[in-house]
């Protein structure tokens, strides 16, 4: 079933966000642990460059199953829609500091190349207080809530 444009469009700019939290991610490793960093960067390679090369989608999905194989030590985690890229970058770095404000959390954001609005940013930081992810101390400065900090810990 061939696809529109439109959601061509969509998925694209999807899978362009989600590489960047990618990027996030690795570059935040490659701090403590370079080769790690090279390796998982490498893995991530070979997966997509399966899944261009694959000339049917059961050869993808035997490709990606044997990738798996070959790394049962790294977990999977199931994502319960889309923007929860986003909701992690948020929580990853509010977690690595002592709070940001709006514009310190935008800069953030185009510090690693990723695009957001500063008022759909604003929304998804009020929903994450509404969630009890985040605490906001003050208008517009955000911390992780206890009960995070705590999920974050035992993880």
């Amino acid at each position: 079933m061939a696809l529109s444009l439109d959601v061509v469009r969509q998925v694209e700019q999807d899978l362009l966000l989600k590489a960047d939290v990618l990027a996030y991610h690795i570059g935040s490793m490659v701090t403590t642990d370079p080769e790690r960093a090279r390796n998982v960067c490498d893995e991530i390679i070979t997966r997509l460059r399966a899944a261009v090369s694959a000339e049917t989608e059961s050869d993808l999905r035997t490709d990606v199953l044997r990738s798996i194989d070959r790394r049962p030590n790294v977990r999977l985690a199931a994502r319960s829609g889309g923007g929860d890229e986003i909701e992690e970058f948020i929580l990853e770095i509010l977690a690595n500091s002592s709070g940001l404000s709006v514009q310190e959390i935008v800069d953030r954001f185009q510090e690693a190349e990723i695009e957001i609005k500063r008022a759909t940013l604003v929304v998804r930081l009020h929903r994450m207080v509404q969630a009890g992810k985040l605490t906001s101390r003050t208008h517009g400065h955000y911390v992780l809530s206890e009960a995070e900090h705590n999920r974050r810990q035992r993880a």
